[in-house]
């Protein structure tokens, strides 16, 4: 059984969840007529995505981990990953420089924890996705699904939760509210995020 923190966080963000699972290229992912091109696009969008939220999110989370060591959890950062993927499709750059929504941090621990909370959960629905992309698209973590095979070689979700239910609760239980706020706003950002891909890519 999950500690009171992680319960609250799952069902206060339950609906912006839900949502997000709903959005149109997340669901095309799972479409079993997904196309080569569509990956590709989806890939591109998580890069931009990434690219602009780990330039604060690797340093902040190294910083809290500075403050609160803990034996298991590293945060495995997802640009390089994306980068790779977009490789090995043989994707080009997308003429998008700046991503259309960014995930901004507000200096807070309790708010970091909320962003980490949803990034590291995401690994879980990964599984479900990268066997799907190995029978839709024939890919694998090394010919273009390494971002949605992270739970192959790296245990960041298990580990976090640890991590957070049992050292961090303590410190961080009086902002809980500050903790779900952030793992909401990352939800919804994302979401804006690739509806806003979306158009701009369709636009082209």
């Amino acid at each position: 059984m999950d500690p009171p923190i992680l319960e609250q966080l799952r069902e206060q963000t339950r609906p912006a969840h839900v949502a997000l699972e709903a959005q149109s290229l997340l669901k095309t992912l799972l479409s079993s007529r997904l196309t080569e091109r569509e990956y590709g696009q989806l890939l591109q969008s998580m890069s931009a995505f990434y690219q602009a939220l780990e330039s604060e999110l690797v340093p902040a989370t190294t910083a809290l981990l500075a403050r609160h060591p803990d034996p298991d959890y590293r945060y495995l950062p997802r640009a390089p990953l994306l980068a790779n993927d977009i490789r090995a499709l043989g994707c080009g750059s997308p003429d998008v420089v700046h991503p259309p929504a960014a995930l901004r941090l507000d200096g807070s621990d309790a708010y970091l924890l909320g962003v980490l909370y949803v990034i590291e959960g995401s690994t879980q629905g990964g599984r479900y996705i990268a066997r799907h992309l190995t029978h839709t698209l024939g890919v694998s973590e090394d010919t273009g699904a390494s971002f949605f095979n992270i739970h192959r070689w790296d245990n960041s979700w298990m580990a976090f939760r640890h991590w957070l239910g049992r050292d961090l609760a303590r410190h961080y239980e009086d902002d809980i509210t500050r903790m779900i706020e952030g793992a909401n706003t990352t939800f919804s950002t994302l979401h804006t995020h690739l509806d806003q891909w979306q158009i701009l890519t369709d636009e082209k």
